[in-house]
């Protein structure tokens, strides 16, 4: 819900994916933004805002309160996309 408040589409990416698919991937959602675990990480181009959920995880140690009235308001609508699941399609290339 998090990430629809933020105006966002979640898209799962799996680490066992060679790094030329998941830059693939990640160039056809057009993503921005990628949320990934420190060993995957590595495997990801560095053209893209990458925030480590280890980092994440370390930094809630340190109680953060959020001012919910500060966050921006985004309107959606029912046809928004929320999120994007590929398969490997009959091809095996992915088809969102």
């Amino acid at each position: 819900m998090a990430i629809e408040v933020a105006g966002g589409v979640y898209c799962p990416l799996t680490p066992r994916d060679p790094k030329h698919r998941l830059d693939a991937l990640i160039q056809q959602t057009q993503s921005r933004f990628v949320l990934a675990h420190q060993l995957t990480k590595t495997k990801l181009d560095g053209n893209i805002v990458l925030l480590s959920i280890d980092s994440i995880l370390m930094s809630h140690a340190t109680e953060c309160v959020i001012d919910v009235t500060r966050l921006s308001k985004v309107t959606t609508v029912s046809e928004d996309v929320a999120y994007i699941i590929f398969t490997s399609g009959s091809t095996g290339t992915p088809k969102a």
